[in-house]
């Protein structure tokens, strides 16, 4: 529990810990945030703890694919660096930004409660050195304690309890700006005791010296005015948390995808009516399924800090983690694809079509598995929507069609042996026709969900984030996938269907899987990008 009646904001509890667990510079486990608040001469300035939560249902340990963040059974959530492979996973399960990646060992660390003083009897550096005792610990099964009494006796205030985290940290008379996300701004200056960075000039580096005629010469000082100073709360310190996920992990979202979707592409052909008798329905498409697994694998392990370490995700896996059931998920799909190749290979049909629609229906969880993945992200609201899990599958069979669709103007299909289906013209291949068919509905889909994400009634950070999506910084890529990712696949699905050449199979389906990548990535960005302290 933290007594903010009693904190003077001195930092004597983040120098303890940094100094008792040789903690690098750049990231803290315990630190201090600052928010004033008023209009000059009326303002005041109040401080809050941050630090991890030891949450009783932790997401962070929930999430984290190799057991590395486990919970003791005092409650204490501890961490074994040994196991950690640097997914950065938990940074983005955990809502209080608690979780930082060590710069030198490249692993998740935080504060572990000094778990090597506690078992021998010591209080946590940080409660030893507060000069105000504002800091207290203790068990809260054992109603004599201080900290139990306390909470017992409540009129104490906890950090997002409404993620359902359970958190075992208390505030006694904390300022609400202090502890609600958006309660306060962050000021354009920098704050106290930097500059903001990209500044052209600083505070720090003018050079206030005059020359013979007392002209200053570094010039005028910056313009150091707040714009917003009405009495609104400004954080003027706090740590900085960069996002730790990126392009790699929208462009994993587009190549699991594809894969996927050219096996859902696929089955619709031999729904169709279509033989596997084309070079892409016997070997090319299960070697491109197969060739794009490989390449998200690869992203995959590109994105982790310690991907010396990747296979931990299969020999010391913990099943909870939807990034091992997705490792699972992803195997599967590659011995579907496997098997396909082979079968059709070795000219054995009708295993080869069992293969395919093995291959379609492991496919729908491929494209899927990652929306329960950012479900268990408890700290990025905008990712919890459930709506996601069709959004990626509406993008399977957008950029999975769009994908056999590009194939197909080097590979050549099937016939349907009656071209007077409804669904077909009489001279297009019904392996084109299917494909096509499977990128307009995948593109339909996307418009029918960004719809209902749209009238979605989003709690205040997730809404904050939709608007840096669709509004905001990430707006401009977002805007430019939907265009790219569902109307001009439709018009050009509407345009092959019809009888035009499968030329416009190129226009359509490119597009699609660029305006994928663009959406995915605002999303990813957009998720991130509303400060959680």
């Amino acid at each position: 529990m933290i007594d903010q009646t009693t904190c003077i904001g001195c930092h004597a509890c983040t120098v303890a810990c940094k100094t008792e667990h040789q903690v690098p510079l750049g990231v803290n486990r315990t630190w201090v945030k600052y928010v004033e608040q008023g209009t000059w001469p009326d303002t005041k300035r109040s401080f809050s703890v941050m630090r991890c939560n030891h949450c009783t249902d932790a997401p962070c340990v929930t999430i984290c694919p190799t057991s590395a963040l486990y919970k003791r059974s005092d409650g204490i959530v501890d961490f074994d660096t040994s196991r950690c492979i640097g997914c950065k996973s938990c940074m983005q399960a955990c809502p209080y930004d608690a979780l930082y990646i060590d710069p030198q060992d490249q692993t998740a660390q935080k504060c572990n409660y000094c778990v090597h003083r506690v078992e021998i009897g010591i209080e946590p550096a940080c409660v030893v050195v507060c000069p105000e005792q504002s800091i207290i610990a203790g068990d809260l099964d054992d109603p004599t304690t201080k900290i139990a009494r306390m909470v017992a006796a409540g009129d104490l205030t906890q950090r997002a309890v409404e993620r359902g985290t359970a958190p075992n940290l208390w505030y006694k008379g904390v300022e609400m700006a202090n502890i609600e996300p958006l309660a306060a701004t962050r000021t354009s200056d920098g704050g106290i005791w930097r500059d903001a960075a990209g500044m052209d000039q600083s505070w720090l580096n003018v050079d206030l010296t005059t020359d013979a005629d007392g002209a200053r010469v570094g010039g005028a000082p910056p313009d150091r005015r707040v714009s917003d100073d009405a009495g609104q709360p400004r954080v003027v310190y706090a740590n900085d948390f960069p996002m730790p996920w990126g392009w790699r992990v929208s462009s994993y979202f587009l190549t699991k995808a594809i894969s996927a979707g050219i096996a859902i592409s696929a089955a619709m052909a031999l729904l169709f009516g279509a033989a596997l008798e084309s070079m892409w329905m016997r070997l090319a498409a299960p070697l491109a399924g197969g060739l794009l697994l490989l390449l998200t694998g690869v992203l995959l392990v590109w994105d982790l800090k310690r991907p010396d370490r990747f296979y931990y995700l299969l020999t010391k896996g913990n099943p909870s983690s939807w990034l091992v059931r997705g490792a699972w998920i992803l195997t599967a799909q590659a011995i579907a694809f496997g098997a396909w190749f082979l079968a059709a290979l070795l000219g054995l049909d009708g295993t080869a079509r069992v293969a395919v629609w093995a291959a379609a229906v492991i496919g729908l969880a491929t494209a899927g598995y990652t929306a329960f993945l950012f479900g268990q992200a408890k700290g990025r609201t905008l990712w919890n929507s459930p709506i996601l899990v069709w959004h990626m599958i509406a993008s399977a069979f957008a950029v999975g069609g769009s994908a056999a669709l590009v194939a197909s103007l080097v590979s050549v299909t099937d016939r349907a042996a009656g071209s007077e289906s409804v669904f077909l013209a009489e001279h297009l291949p019904v392996g084109t026709a299917a494909f096509a068919w499977t990128m307009v509905l995948g593109a339909v889909g996307l418009a029918i969900t960004t719809g209902f994400e749209a009238a979605a009634k989003h709690e205040p950070d997730a809404a904050l984030a939709y608007h840096h999506m669709t509004r905001g910084v990430f707006a401009g890529r977002y805007r430019a996938g939907l265009v790219l990712s569902i109307l001009i696949p439709v018009v050009a699905g509407v345009v092959i269907l019809s009888g035009a050449s499968v030329a416009f199979a190129a226009a359509g389906g490119i597009s699609a899987m660029v305006g994928v990548l663009l959406v995915d990535d605002a999303f990813v960005r957009a998720g991130q990008s509303v400060p959680l302290t």
